[in-house]
């Protein structure tokens, strides 16, 4: 696991930790959700039973791997 890293999407603030392509996503310091980039490069939020991606349209996802996107471009 690597460092985290904060980003801020629509005021608020969030903390990411990269898991080898899977990002843990932390909300008011708790853990909120783990989202992934598909190969369409589609982000996508792993359903926490199954394990598996979920295929919806959800612009907090979005907007989230967004902001990862330029966290991770501007290194």
């Amino acid at each position: 696991m690597e460092d985290s890293f904060y980003i801020k999407v629509n005021g608020i603030i969030y903390e990411v930790i990269d898991e080898e392509g899977t990002y843990t996503i932390f909300k008011m310091g708790s853990e909120y959700m783990q989202i992934l980039k598909n190969k369409n490069k589609k982000w996508m939020r792993i359903d926490y039973k199954t394990d598996l991606p979920i295929i919806e349209e959800n612009d907090e996802v979005e907007d989230v791997g967004a902001a990862i996107d330029w966290v991770l471009n501007a290194e």
